[in-house]
This record gives C-alpha cells, structure tokens and sequence, in this order.
C-alpha cells in the first residue's frame, strides 16, 4: 500500500513498495524521485564534520547529503550546492520534520 499525499506541491509517499520503515519517498519539484531515511545521531555528526564552518544551515545542507538518495544515487554535500531551490527546501523540510520533531506549542 502507497499512501500518498501532495504537501506544497511535493508528493510524499508514506512507504513506496520495497521500502522499510526507516525511509520515505517523494518526488521533488523538479520531478526527480528522492528517498529520504531516518536520521540517527552518528548521522549529525558526520554532517557537522561535513560542514566547512559551524554555520548551521551548512549543517543542514550535510544532513540533507547524508540521509537522501536522488534517483537511486546517494548525494554528497556539493549536490545540495547545485540543485534547485524548491527541491532543496523539500528537501530539508522532509529532513527537518523528520528528525527534529519540536515539543507541541503550548495551549
């Protein structure tokens, strides 16, 4: 079963068929199929080695490079440099709302 749903116009599969529960599939705005897994905390630490700087979308941008497959392809840090804008804010919004889930607003 593939539910899917379209969220500001990137379509974001719950599971795709072959895939396990640690990993989520969408397509990007550009039309290219990406499979975003489950962070894990030795995966920040390899993405805050990644980054040049302490600048924390650099950060971000490494995170994105080690948790995400683009068309079958593992990604480094230089592709998330060269893609498109809209496909990279999908990106990290999929990576962000993933991993960091924020405590509910206050009542």
């Amino acid at each position: 079963m593939n539910d899917e749903i379209r969220v500001n116009g990137v379509s974001i599969g719950a599971r795709a068929e072959g895939e396990s529960g640690g990993s989520r599939s969408l397509e990007l705005p550009s039309g290219r199929r990406a499979r975003v897994r489950k962070g894990y905390g030795r995966d920040l630490i390899r993405a805050q080695r990644a980054a040049v700087d302490d600048d924390p979308s650099a950060v971000v941008f490494a995170l994105i490079a080690e948790l995400t497959e683009v068309e079958g392809r593992k990604i480094v840090y230089e592709d998330v440099l060269e893609m498109s804008l809209a496909d990279v804010l999908a990106l990290q919004g999929e990576v962000v709302g993933e991993n960091f889930l924020f405590p509910p607003p206050p009542d």
